[in-house]
Order: structure tokens, then C-alpha cells, then sequence
């Protein structure tokens, strides 16, 4: 490009000096820089490469400021790319992701491109999700038909009211049965992306059946943990086991599900033959009440969360060291197993 058609006036040269000088960003600086050069006569391609910068850029900023004048070369101008979907367009897209809750971004590329017509790439998509304030997340689970709000606040006023009231040295449990099995659950995890995670799994065909009891005055753990089934009778030894390690204390409260096998006509004779030994049934579909819930979701993160066990025996052993020795836990217990019980929301359920 030949410039020597065009003087650059002694206002002109002061004005880019003044430019320069107070334009703290010294990517905008260079611009004026180089219009200096120019204005002493240097040629594109010197300017250039004194500053490092293309022809072609110099080219445009020489012509930006003969058009434009000198305020445009002092801002970058940057102008965000419009998106192709009209803000009414995103709003029923961001409706339809929070009523249909797609797994997978493609899902919502395909939904656009049929709604309206518009091909997104998958990092498009991502973008417009994020930006519209939704992100990935692990669904959290609650029961289909909890009882109402009415009823678990009942319960849990029940539950302050007994202990407020019974007998000094009255042991309140929290029980319920798990099932652990011999498997690997992938979960979450900090990994790096440049080797991605890949785990072990067993068949899952073996498993330990663990019926415990949770004392969340002391955080201490009472537990009849083994291969049998859990029955009439195994319920009754599992009560036996509670009897003999609370066996000082005047009296025992267990608040448990409504198992099946702790209803049985066997299991009440056991009970009527037990005075001390009381159990609270809890309302169906309500674990939020209970809180050994929250102690089996722990186990599961502690013992079989992105965990490989090749032997059974070796995962039996580690579940015993496990459950034998919670009081290794007892700081995390004192905030995760708090005496605060969640509400399940009952009209904020959505039937599908």
C-alpha cells in the first residue's frame, strides 16, 4: 500500500503522541506506535517488522484510523457474535432441558436443529447451556410417594419429644439393612483427563447382607453382618446383638423401615417377650427419616466407590475392619450424622 499521497500534519503526529502516551494497554499502545512510524515516512512492511505485527495488520489499522479516525483505534471494538437463536428461541430450550433433563449435549443440539432449524456444533451448544445458567448434574433420588409434610414433621417431633422424655440413659437406634455387594460402583472423582480413569469390575454375584443399628449420641455402630438372608429370624438375632451391647441400659428404642421380616408374628413375640426392647416404625417412603441412611452412603463412598477388591474374602475382611471400627470416623460422623432431618417437599414433586 503506498501512503505518499497522504501527509500526516503536525496536529495529527501530537494527537497519536498523546495516545500513546496515555494508553496504559500496550496491545493498543503499538497501534499508535506504528501510525508514528508511518507519519515519519517509514514504509509498511519496516513497520512491521519493528513491532512484529503482519502487513496486513498495520494495513488495517492505517486505514482504520484514516476512516475512523483516532478514537477507533483506541478500544478493540469487540462485538460478541449474535447467536442464531432469538431469546425467546433459548428460553424455550432452557424450558425444555429443565423438563426433560437430556443427558447428553447432542440431545439438545438435535432439539434446536428441530425446533428451529439451527445446526449447532456440540461446543456451541455447551456454551449457550452454561451461559444460560445450566450445568451437569447427579440427579439427587427422593421417593416417589413420601408420606406428607404433615406426617414426617409429626414423626420427627415424636422422635425429640421421646428423648426429651424417656428414662436417663435411654439408648435411641437408627437401623435398616443394607446390602453390599461385591462390585465396583463408579462414581465421581478427580482423574486426569489425559488418562482417563478406567476400573476393574467383579460379577457381583456375592454380596454381604448387613443389618446395623446407628447411635447418633455417640456415633457408635452395633452390626450382624453376613451371607444369610435377611428373615424373621435373622431380624431377631440382629435385635439380640443390639440387646447384648446396650445391655445397661434401661431401655432401647430402635427406629426402623417397614421390612417385612420386622413385622413378622415371630418377630413380635420377641419384642413382647422384651420390654425393654422398642421398636418405632417409621413412615413408608420416608428414609430422609432415617438417619442410618446417611451412614450406608457413607460405607458405599468409604468401601465400594471406584474400589477394586479382585478376592470376595478381601472385600469381607476391609468391610468388617470397616464396620468394626467406625469410631475411626467419629469426626466426620459429629457433622455428617447431625440430628436435622430433611423434609421431603411433597408438592414440589412433578409426576412425569
Amino acid at each position: 500500500m503506498d501512503i505518499s499521497g497522504y501527509k500526516f500534519d503536525h496536529n495529527e503526529i501530537e494527537s497519536l503522541k498523546r495516545a500513546r502516551d496515555n494508553q496504559a494497554d500496550a496491545r493498543l499502545k503499538v497501534r499508535f506506535i506504528a501510525l508514528l512510524f508511518l507519519a515519519q515516512g517509514s514504509e509498511f512492511k519496516i513497520v512491521a517488522h519493528s513491532i512484529g505485527k503482519s502487513i496486513i495488520t498495520i494495513e488495517k489499522w492505517y486505514n482504520q484510523y484514516r476512516n475512523k479516525g483516532i478514537d477507533s483505534l483506541n478500544s478493540f471494538q469487540y462485538k460478541p457474535k449474535k447467536s442464531y437463536l432469538t431469546s425467546s428461541q433459548i428460553n424455550q430450550m432452557v424450558g425444555w432441558v429443565k423438563q426433560t433433563n437430556p443427558g447428553k449435549t447432542k440431545q439438545v443440539g438435535e432439539y434446536i436443529k428441530e425446533q428451529f432449524g439451527v445446526c449447532y456444533s456440540n461446543e456451541a451448544v455447551r456454551k449457550i447451556l452454561k451461559k444460560s445458567g445450566l450445568k451437569i448434574m447427579l440427579p439427587k433420588v427422593i421417593p416417589g410417594n413420601p408420606p406428607s409434610e404433615a406426617v414426617q414433621m409429626e414423626k420427627i417431633e415424636r422422635y425429640f419429644e421421646m428423648k426429651r422424655t424417656s428414662e436417663p440413659g435411654t439408648v435411641f437406634l437408627f437401623g435398616d439393612g443394607m446390602h453390599l455387594i461385591h462390585q465396583n460402583i463408579p462414581g465421581l472423582c478427580w482423574a486426569d483427563p489425559k488418562e482417563p480413569l478406567v476400573l476393574k469390575t467383579n460379577t457381583g454375584r456375592q454380596r454381604l447382607n448387613i443389618l446395623g443399628a446407628y447411635n447418633p449420641d455417640n456415633h457408635s455402630f452395633v452390626h450382624l453382618t453376613g451371607e444369610e438372608n435377611c428373615n424373621a429370624e435373622r431380624a431377631m438375632e440382629y435385635f439380640e446383638v443390639i440387646l447384648k451391647a446396650y445391655r445397661h441400659a434401661p431401655a432401647i428404642v430402635l427406629f426402623l423401615d417397614n421390612a417385612k421380616y420386622f413385622k413378622a408374628k415371630i418377630v413380635r413375640k420377641w419384642l413382647n417377650n422384651h420390654s425393654k426392647f422398642k421398636v418405632e416404625f417409621l413412615p413408608a417412603y420416608a428414609p430422609n427419616l432415617n438417619l442410618i441412611e446417611r451412614f450406608w452412603r457413607f460405607v458405599k463412598e468409604r468401601l465400594v466407590r471406584n474400589r477394586y477388591y479382585e478376592k470376595y474374602k478381601v472385600f469381607r475382611a476391609k468391610v468388617f475392619q470397616f464396620l468394626n471400627h467406625v469410631d475411626d470416623y467419629a469426626d466426620d460422623f459429629k457433622t455428617l450424622m447431625v440430628e436435622k432431618f430433611e423434609i421431603i417437599k411433597t408438592k414440589a414433586i412433578s409426576m412425569p
